[in-house]
């Protein structure tokens, strides 16, 4: 009789309420809180029997709802779908100003986690926005307002919003399209909380603007950089470097919030060239290249820069990069041709060169796919003569894998007649770095230069190029490779310079020893050419 009588009760208590009688706001907090609560809730919010202040409490308590049974943001999404844009948008216009207010107490920036009042009302914003088939369930006005309210306390503390609740930032960003470029690039300001997520809010615009809104936010990226770089950015560095030190207990005095400003600036920009790099666009790139080509920059902003513009060079960037490599002097003299003297030392760089930089300027070079410089890259390999001592070899390294990277197979009989001319004193040798280093390079070419270098092992060249050949079939050479790497495995000619006694590797017959090992190797595990398989 209890079990009628229950059953009884739930089903007259759902009769009221499909016939909209005498609910209150009361019923639908109550039925926050009871199995068939949620279903009930729906039923108001869909049905439309009552008064619309009633259905705008309603989408309220499915979005604050906590229920073990059920999800009350998965129930917005299907009431709305179910309702009419005439019916639905006026509730949601009056839900708007909710919303707002569940995301006011933490509408600041805040080193505490958001409340979950507020992750739910954002989460809402994100179930209206995305709507339907991509169709946002808000009218146009409603869209927009509720665009720049999800948006601005998210970035309002991006670190601790991002990630929480239902829907991530990004799904956000998505459901919201391409119209969020904007908001997201207003928010790009020289300011304590907005510097340090410029990347990811680079990474926002990059999944959803336009081309143009894309140009747009790296001007502003740009235009952040230039205020950071120079005398219009440093009153407000000084306010966040004097706030930073404060906080931090540390003394303000005139030199310490000197001294912070400088490791600011360098901090900041370091996260506004990334962003640029991010977005890989062209007015971008040629902000970087700007910066890397001013010598009146500090060294390491114009490194900074360069790094920056990797995988973004062109062609038509050539003559700049080329320019930092010369350290803004005049071209150097054609190369030696093969068997004539060898190339004159380089005249002494300017005092602001750098072989770090003009290295990295270098491998920018090697991206431009741009063959007519490989001339100008040879002039410049066979003069690089520094060592170790000052990181030099890595210049000439350098040089040598943009001229592989830009000549391809055909490049290389000149490469190695290149690398085997000889060089004016002083002169330490080439390193066991380099020659690996130019080894792999030669092994990533497609097809592989097998029968060129295989004549390289002679002993009539230098041990040098007879070592990067040996070095070269160890890693991309064929079954019958064995047999040729085995008989020079005695060979007492002495190999120098940085590196090659560290690997026990002083004869030529030491590395051909090693290379066998190692193509033996890779051959026995399949991951070399098959065995017997045609040379190329």
């Amino acid at each position: 009789m209890r079990s009628i009588g229950r059953k009884a009760a739930a089903t007259a208590a759902m009769v009221l309420v499909l016939a909209g009688c005498n609910v209150s706001d009361a019923d639908i907090e109550h039925w926050k809180h009871t199995q068939r609560g949620p279903g009930k809730i729906t039923t108001v919010l869909v049905e439309g029997r009552d008064e619309q202040a009633m259905r705008v409490h309603a989408a309220r308590a499915l979005i604050e709802m906590r229920h073990p049974n059920a999800n009350g943001l998965e129930l917005l999404q299907g009431a709305f779908s179910r309702m009419a844009a005439t019916e639905r948008e006026p509730i949601i216009h009056a839900l708007v100003p909710e919303l707002q207010s569940m995301l006011s107490p933490q509408g600041g920036a805040s080193a505490q986690a958001p409340t979950e009042q507020a992750v739910r009302a954002k989460d809402a914003a994100y179930v209206i926005l995305r709507g339907e088939g991509r169709v946002s369930f808000a009218g146009a006005e409603d869209k927009a307002t509720l665009t720049a309210m999800v948006l601005d306390w998210i970035l309002a503390d991006f670190n601790s919003r991002a990630l929480a609740g239902s829907y991530t930032a990004e799904q956000v960003v998505q459901a919201i399209g391409p119209s969020a470029a904007e908001r997201l690039t207003a928010a790009i300001r020289l300011e304590q909380n907005a510097i340090p997520v410029v990347v990811e809010v680079a990474k926002l615009v990059n999944a959803v603007a336009t081309p143009a809104g894309k140009q747009a936010a790296v001007a502003r990226v740009v235009s952040v950089s230039q205020e950071v770089e120079g005398a219009a950015g440093e009153p407000r560095l000084r306010e966040i470097a004097t706030s930073l030190l404060t906080t931090a207990h540390r003394p303000t005095d005139a030199a310490s919030v000197t001294r912070a400003v400088d490791q600011l600036r360098t901090q900041y920009l370091t996260v506004l060239f990334e962003a640029i790099r991010t977005m890989g666009q062209p007015n971008g790139t040629e902000y970087l290249l700007n910066v890397a080509a001013n010598s009146a920059a500090p060294l390491e902003r114009r490194k900074m820069a360069l790094t920056a513009a990797a995988g973004a060079v062109t062609t038509a960037h050539t003559p700049r990069l080329l320019a930092i490599v010369n350290c803004g002097q005049a071209a150097p003299p054609p190369a030696a041709r093969p068997g004539h003297d060898p190339a004159p030392a380089p005249a002494a760089p300017a005092g602001n060169c750098d072989v770090d930089l003009r290295g990295l300027a270098v491998d920018r070079v090697g991206e431009t796919r741009d063959r007519s410089v490989v001339p100008q890259l040879f002039a410049l390999y066979d003069g690089a003569n520094g060592g170790a001592a000052d990181s030099g070899f890595m210049y000439r390294w350098k040089l040598g894998e943009a001229i592989v990277k830009l000549g391809g197979p055909s490049v290389v009989p000149e490469f190695m007649q290149h690398l085997g001319l000889p060089r004016a004193a002083p002169f330490e040798g080439f390193t066991f770095a380099e020659i690996n280093g130019e080894a792999q390079a030669i092994g990533d070419l497609t097809p592989p230069p097998r029968d060129p270098m295989r004549g390289y092992l002679a002993a009539s060249h230098p041990a040098q190029v007879r070592a990067l050949a040996i070095m070269f079939l160890g890693v991309r050479g064929e079954q019958q490779d064995l047999a040729a790497l085995q008989g020079i495995a005695a060979d007492a000619m002495a190999v120098t310079g940085v590196g090659w006694s560290d690997q026990q590797l002083t004869t030529i017959g030491a590395v051909a020893r090693r290379a066998r090992t190692t193509l033996e190797q890779s051959l026995r595990q399949g991951q070399g050419a098959a065995a017997g398989s045609p040379a190329r």
